[in-house]
């Protein structure tokens, strides 16, 4: 199972918004196939392993990260798996975990077991889980799977006193930002972001595609000479702006090839929860937020970030007007902190990389899809 979860992880930059899958198959413990889903619309893990394996596959076992497909339903490209696996006369089909989907869920593993397939469901589990917690999280909940993810210097700059924020991180960190960003379906920024650092927030380098690239601006202030704006044909951009944005800013940006969707404000602001839904119903299963600081924190104030990324380079700033990464009013109390868990540390060139998901103060609001009024005034 580890080895069919190593091959599923190649698929990453290529698959979604389908899920990551692995599939080996042994006989009188033997490997005689592997495969994994290579690409949208390409062949599934089971397909190329069966492919692989060819008739040393009669009587052998398969262990398949992910309960495989077993019907066909609009939308669907390939054939489903579970009849190709039953065809083939395996005798034991090891799974690590099932798939949400409504089309699935359990009822792959019952067709194989109504074949006399013995089926085990449960190795390596959590770490399935974990692969695809993009594919889950937009299978179960709607909305992508948020990473807030930005680089800061050891004392907690994102910025310099005069706004100078080029190169935080080394050169190894940059190539794994553009891996992360081709590997994601949309990196998202507020309008401060695109005024201070002009950001074209595309994924460069050889491997994956591009994301889309989204501009969260109420007001549509977004300049009309920035790059992502003058960039809008050659890759997508969307901007969410309130309803009420003054209409030729609008159509100026549609001129541009900007995609525009409109929102209601509540307040002053947008709803990230509406942001999120809207995406999850374009087939975006996972977004990252690179900032900046205004921006985090009405994320993590409504509850939309699932995980953080954050590169700490060996530097430091200094000064009071120098910026910090999450801006707003803070929590009040200690107590009421964002913590997490699942915490890993790693080094990539000279900087250190911590990953984490999040944890919201359980007795402040409603679970992270809702909507959630923040500390103000506590």
């Amino acid at each position: 199972m580890w080895r069919a979860l190593e091959l599923a992880r190649r698929g990453q930059p290529y698959v979604a918004p389908n899920p990551m899958v692995g599939a080996v198959i042994t006989l009188e413990d033997l490997v005689v196939g592997e495969g994994f889903h290579e690409a949208y619309g390409g062949a599934h893990a089971e397909a190329n392993a069966l492919k692989q394996a060819g008739v040393r596959a009669r009587g052998g076992t398969m262990y398949l990260t992910l309960e495989p497909c077993c019907a066909t339903y609009e939308g669907k490209v390939n054939p489903p798996c579970a009849p190709e696996i039953i065809k083939a006369g395996l005798k034991r089909v090891v799974i690590a975990t099932e798939d949400p989907s409504p089309h699935v869920q359990g009822k792959g593993v019952a067709m194989l077991r109504e074949a006399g397939i013995a089926v085990e469901v449960g190795e390596c589990g959590d770490e399935a889980r974990e692969l695809n917690a993009a594919y889950i999280t937009h299978t179960t909940r709607g909305r992508p799977l948020v990473t807030a993810k930005w680089a800061m210097t050891m004392d907690g700059k994102i910025a310099t006193r005069t706004g100078d924020a080029r190169w935080i991180s080394g050169e190894q960190a940059r190539k794994e930002v553009h891996y992360d960003r081709g590997c994601t379906g949309a990196i998202i920024c507020g309008v401060g972001t695109v005024k201070r650092d002009n950001p074209l927030l595309t994924a460069r380098g050889d491997v994956g595609r591009q994301p889309l690239r989204v501009v969260v601006d109420t007001r549509a202030e977004i300049p009309l000479d920035c790059n992502l704006v003058k960039s809008a044909n050659d890759a997508p951009v969307f901007v969410y702006a309130a309803d009420d944005a003054p209409e030729d800013r609008l159509a100026a940006l549609e001129e541009a090839g900007v995609y525009v969707i409109l929102l209601a404000k509540h307040g002053q602001h947008l709803r990230w929860i509406e942001i999120m839904h809207d995406l999850g119903e374009r087939g975006v299963n996972s977004a990252i937020i690179e900032g900046g600081g205004a921006i985090f924190a009405s994320a993590f104030r409504e509850r939309a970030i699932d995980r953080i990324k954050i590169f700490i380079a060996p530097k430091i700033f200094g000064g009071e007007a120098a910026t910090t990464p999450v801006e707003g009013p803070g929590v009040p109390t200690v107590e009421k902190a964002i913590t997490f868990d699942h915490v890993k540390t790693r080094t990539v060139g000279p900087d250190v990389v911590i990953e984490g998901r999040v944890v919201y103060p359980q007795d402040t609001g409603p679970s992270p899809s809702g909507h959630w009024q923040g500390y103000e005034g506590q």
